[in-house]
C-alpha cells in the first residue's frame, strides 16, 4: 500500500476511494516478469502495467524497461527500488513514491503515451499527479480525457517531483479514456522523459491561488521543521 504522498496533499484533497473501476493508478499491483534473451532485459509490459495500455508513436506495446532508459529512442519503463542505486544516471534516484514508479520516454520512436478507459467516479473534481522530468521544456507532456486535453496546474514541488491537479468534473460519471503523454521533439534533439506516479481523482477543487500560497507557507515551514529535527538528532 502506498504512503500517504505528503502531509501537504492530505491537507488538500480527501480522496476518493472504492469508486470506479480504473485500476493500478499508483502503478502498485505490478509484478517484474524479465523477457529471457530480450537484448535490453526488457519486461512484460501487461504485468509491470496491469490495467493500462502503453503507445510508442501510436504503436501498441507488449515490452517496458526495468530500472534502465534509453538515450535517444521512444519507451516506456517501471522503476522500483532498484533505480535508486541504478547506475544509469537517467533513472538514479527517480523512484517517487511506493515500490514503483512509471517512465515514458519519447525522441526517435515518436511520443510516449500510458492510458487506462475506465469509469470516472462520481462526484470528482480533480485529478491529482505527481511527476518529474528530464530535459523538461514548455509543453513536455500533457494529459488528456477522452482526447481533449486537461489544464494542469502545479500545486506544489515536493522532494523529488511536482504535485499537480487537473479540473476533471466535466467528467466525472463518465467512461472515459485517460492518456499521459510525453511528446517527442521534432526535429530530434534529444529524448524528453516523464516520471509519473500517485495519480489519484479527489472530490475537493484545485486551491484557489491564495491557498496555494499558505500551502507553499505550509509545506516551507514542515520542511525547516523536519530539518531543525534532524539537526537537533
Amino acid at each position: 500500500m502506498k504512503k500517504p504522498i505528503t502531509l501537504l496533499l492530505t491537507l488538500i484533497t480527501f480522496l476518493v476511494r472504492a469508486q470506479g473501476t480504473f485500476q493500478n493508478l499508483g502503478f502498485e499491483t505490478g509484478t517484474i516478469v524479465p523477457i529471457p534473451g530480450d537484448v535490453y532485459d526488457r519486461v512484460q509490459f501487461g504485468s509491470a502495467f496491469p490495467g493500462w495500455s502503453g503507445y510508442l508513436g501510436g504503436v501498441p506495446q507488449n515490452k517496458a524497461l526495468y530500472n534502465s532508459a534509453f538515450l535517444d529512442t521512444s519507451g516506456i519503463g517501471i522503476l522500483d527500488s532498484g533505480a535508486n542505486t541504478a547506475p544509469n544516471p537517467l533513472v538514479h534516484g527517480r523512484l517517487i513514491q511506493g515500490s514503483y514508479t512509471a517512465l515514458l520516454m519519447a525522441g526517435f520512436g515518436g511520443d510516449a503515451t500510458l492510458s487506462q478507459t475506465a469509469l470516472i467516479p462520481l462526484n470528482v473534481m480533480t485529478l491529482f499527479f505527481n511527476v518529474s522530468t528530464y530535459n523538461p521544456t514548455p509543453g513536455t507532456f500533457g494529459v488528456t480525457i477522452g482526447g481533449q486535453s486537461l489544464a494542469l496546474t502545479p500545486i506544489s514541488t515536493l522532494a523529488n517531483s511536482t504535485l499537480y491537479g487537473a479540473d476533471i468534473h466535466g467528467w466525472a460519471g463518465q467512461t472515459n479514456e485517460l492518456a499521459f503523454t510525453v511528446f517527442a521533439e521534432v526535429p530530434h534533439v534529444s529524448n524528453r522523459y516523464l516520471f509519473l506516479d500517485s495519480i489519484q481523482f479527489s472530490t475537493q477543487p484545485i486551491p484557489e491561488p491564495s491557498a496555494l500560497g499558505l500551502i507553499g507557507l505550509g509545506a516551507l515551514l514542515f520542511s525547516h521543521r523536519t530539518g531543525w529535527r534532524r539537526k537537533k538528532s
